[in-house]
């Protein structure tokens, strides 16, 4: 019985190998970068083996699941090389996508080095480092005025906590966000939305009641919200259980090493995707078979209408996961090893599930709510 439900819930969450995976909004843009504030406090984090430097990124609620990947990484990376460089990806795209969602924010994956430069936030992070607002200075010129001096000493009075103290953390990281995202709307007020700013007769200035309220919304929705698209929790922990397997195929000598490795790069953008857009629908089903409906419940739309305009490409994927799925099997056999035979057996069955069951009910979740919502 377990044997077979791990065939048919888990094989879609087998895909989850390599990362956790969700466009970034105006709200915080360069967290989800790989030189952003949040990556830095994780690799501190995994550096001194102290999670508590990057649980003040994300809400009180989501310490546990942040405190368990944190865990399971570190025992990870321990293995090889190519491990670490997987297991620290992994917790990365877990934590920024759970600070997101924290938010009330999208996560489409991590950007790359540069992405989407700011010279703004730079220079706001400079003057942060000195303890001075010279960097801003040059930079802002005469658009510099007194809100920027007043969030920038909130901020960096609340820099000096101490790192073991997680309260005090999200403070600073709330009043960071505030700054930050102050002096952006100074300096690029195009990238500011209407709640952000305010269009007064000198040109594009920030309201600081305005933008700060906004800022606290982002970060109570979650809490307020009583409704959330999230994958089913046994759908989750088989994923970490995949994980781990995956991991230890990599960890294998010789061909079957390579061959997991080749399953592990194939397996990632793909995921990104499920994780966008395919599998958080499926987290409705228990409401929809109670009968609760509710107008919130369209939300679910932009996932489901992009899952089946995208689902020829990702079946297509699966082709080429599958052909990689059934090169590992073939060397694991040659090699005499079971293990990795009888993983690289449950992703290809696993991928037939996603096609014929879950991708077509995560569709229909959408098709469903529309009769009901859209009358």
């Amino acid at each position: 019985m377990k044997d077979g439900q791990q065939i048919k819930s888990s094989l879609l969450y087998a895909i989850a190998i390599t990362v956790a995976a969700f466009v970034p909004t105006q709200i915080f843009a360069h967290c989800d970068t790989l030189d952003g504030p949040v990556i830095k406090a994780a690799q501190k984090a995994l550096a001194e083996k102290n999670a508590n430097l990057v649980l003040i990124w994300v809400k009180k609620d989501q310490e546990q699941e942040i405190q368990k990947a944190f865990e399971k990484t570190l025992a990870v990376r321990k293995l090889t090389p190519e491990a670490q460089e997987l297991a620290d990806m992994y917790f990365f795209e877990t934590l920024v996508r759970i600070h997101r969602a924290g938010e009330g924010a999208p996560y489409t994956g991590l950007k790359p080095v540069g992405y989407d430069y700011d010279p703004a936030i730079e220079a706001a992070e400079q003057a942060l480092d000195s303890g001075s607002l010279e960097p801003l200075q040059k930079i802002l010129g005469d658009k510099m005025e007194k809100g920027v001096e007043e969030k920038f000493h909130h901020v960096l009075h609340k820099k000096s906590f101490d790192k073991n103290n997680v309260e005090a953390g999200r403070e600073y990281v709330e009043a960071y966000v505030i700054y930050i995202h102050y002096v952006e709307g100074i300096y690029n007020p195009e990238k500011a939305t209407p709640h952000e700013h305010s269009h007064e007769a000198k040109g594009h200035e920030y309201e600081t009641k305005v933008h700060e309220e906004h800022v606290q919304t982002s970060y109570e929705h979650k809490e307020e919200s009583k409704l959330e698209f999230k994958i089913p929790q046994p759908l989750k922990e088989e994923h970490e259980e995949l994980h781990q397997e995956l991991v230890k195929a990599i960890h294998s000598k010789g061909e079957t090493g390579e061959a997991a490795k080749a399953v592990a790069k194939v397996l990632h953008p793909h995921f990104v995707k499920e994780e966008e857009y395919a599998l958080p629908p499926l987290g409705l089903l228990s409401l929809l078979a109670r009968g609760e409906i509710v107008p919130e419940m369209k939300k679910v739309f932009e996932m489901t209408d992009k899952l089946k305009g995208e689902l020829p490409q990702m079946i297509q994927e699966h082709k080429n996961i599958v052909a990689a799925l059934k090169h590992l099997s073939e060397v694991a056999e040659k090699e005499k090893k079971a293990e990795a035979v009888q993983f690289a057996q449950k992703l290809i069955l696993h991928a037939q599930t996603e096609e014929q069951v879950l991708y077509p009910t995560a569709i229909l979740v959408g098709e469903y709510l529309k009769s009901k919502l859209e009358k």
